[in-house]
């Protein structure tokens, strides 16, 4: 398996297709943070949104970045379609367990915060960035080429179902009371980044409730995508 993670890596470095979403995702945390001090909750809402976003295009660019012909040649040296298409998602999980690690470390140690955070505000902030990169990793794996299809319409698919999963508060809320159970049927994002922000006056059951679900949500996405990766021929 690491093997097949350092090709994956390699192949993607070389590429240069990192470059334009890691310099919007540092360019902005910076940007940002130029103006202290700032609020510890909200600029970990904020960060855990744009986490969401750069993860999907990460992922965009990097899932059909081989052509489909040396993918089953990969996937054949590789044993398995299974092997092939786990390890690009791990690869894809350690590129966002790295950057969420920025997110939450870099404005606490470089002084940007109006305070130093609490131990409980830095593991649902760890945690609900991890969560948010998994989400934004799962959705967009549904909209590559083995997921949606080669189409033109998958990119403004993928642009609307994360915007959606953003506004699922505001956009529920205009539903009857009765039909509020739609807005956990979308990804959580917005709901992870409402958790964060309101975290003071969130009870600690309903933070641990969100997270967890938004893990499961994104295993689900994720392992999914794997197993329809894995069974549809090339």
């Amino acid at each position: 398996m690491l093997p097949l993670i350092r090709y994956h890596l390699t192949y993607y470095t070389r590429s240069y297709r990192y470059v334009a979403p890691l310099i919007a995702y540092v360019g902005l945390l910076l940007f940002i943070y130029t103006i202290s001090p700032n609020p510890v909750l909200e600029s970990y809402a904020f960060s855990s949104v744009w986490l969401f976003v750069i993860s999907a295009w990460i992922i965009w660019g990097l899932t059909d970045l081989e052509p489909e012909a040396q993918q089953s040649v990969t996937a054949m040296h590789a044993g398995s379609a299974n092997a092939y298409y786990l390890s690009k998602l791990l690869l894809m999980a350690a590129i966002g367990l790295l950057l969420a690690a920025f997110a939450v470390l870099y404005p606490a140690l470089a002084g940007k915060l109006e305070r130093w955070p609490a131990p409980e505000e830095w593991l649902v902030a760890a945690c609900v960035h991890i969560a948010s990169s998994l989400l934004g990793t799962g959705i967009a794996l549904w909209f590559t080429d083995r997921g949606f299809g080669r189409s033109a319409a998958s990119l403004p698919a993928l642009i609307g179902f994360m915007v959606l999963s953003l506004a699922s508060a505001s956009a529920v809320a205009q539903l009857p009371e009765r039909m509020t159970f739609v807005r956990w049927l979308l990804p959580p994002a917005g709901v992870l980044s409402e958790v964060l922000s309101g975290l003071e006056h969130t009870s600690s059951w309903t933070a641990v409730g969100t997270i967890l679900y938004a893990l499961a949500y994104a295993r689900l996405l994720c392992g999914g995508y794997v197993v329809r990766a894995a069974v549809k021929k090339f």
